[in-house]
């Protein structure tokens, strides 16, 4: 029975691991993920739900361990319990997020910068060039943001001719312009 409660404690642990990884700029590929979907509305990646959530499932897992020491379960459940709720309520009005930019979508550094010097189009290409990566170049630019942010300005160089009019592009190059 003791092995059952220790799952959702070890799980939770490891989500909060993977989600602070993520806030750090550890770990890009998440968010870069993010920036493939098509639809009229663009997706934003807000850590707070997924912060709160397993912080919750942590909180209420280490309160049953807790239990018998502390002789009483409520002492960490409850709280634990309006963490999940939080989360859910973060969850379904990510609105307070877009009117608050500074302040919840700031981490990790290189999304927020990365957000306010590109478009739409270019997170997208930055996105789909990032799959093609070979695993180790990505375990690299993961650990170095300027590497990643030099990498992302190549991509977006490389991508501006196609962003505008094809034969715009090609008017100019014929012409020698």
């Amino acid at each position: 029975m003791a092995i059952l409660q220790f799952i959702p404690l070890l799980l939770s642990l490891t989500f909060l691991m993977r989600t602070a990884l993520i806030m750090t700029g550890v770990l890009k590929g998440p968010i870069l993920h993010s920036f493939e979907k098509y639809g009229d509305t663009e997706t934003v990646y807000f850590p707070l739900p997924s912060l709160l959530f397993w912080g919750g499932v942590f909180v209420v897992t280490s309160g049953f361990w807790l239990a018998a020491p502390l002789r009483s379960w409520t002492v960490l459940v409850i709280p634990g319990i309006l963490l999940i709720f939080g989360a859910y309520y973060a969850f379904t009005h990510p609105e307070i997020a877009e009117q608050y930019p500074q302040i919840f979508m700031s981490y990790p550094s290189w999304y927020y910068e990365l957000r306010e010097r590109t478009s739409r189009y270019e997170r997208r290409r930055i996105a789909y060039m990032w799959l093609g990566l070979p695993y180790r170049m990505r375990m690299a630019f993961n650990g170095n943001d300027r590497a990643f942010n030099q990498w992302a300005d190549l991509v977006i160089i490389a991508t501006i001719p196609f962003e505008e009019d094809i034969g715009d592009w090609h008017d100019a190059q014929t012409n020698g312009l």
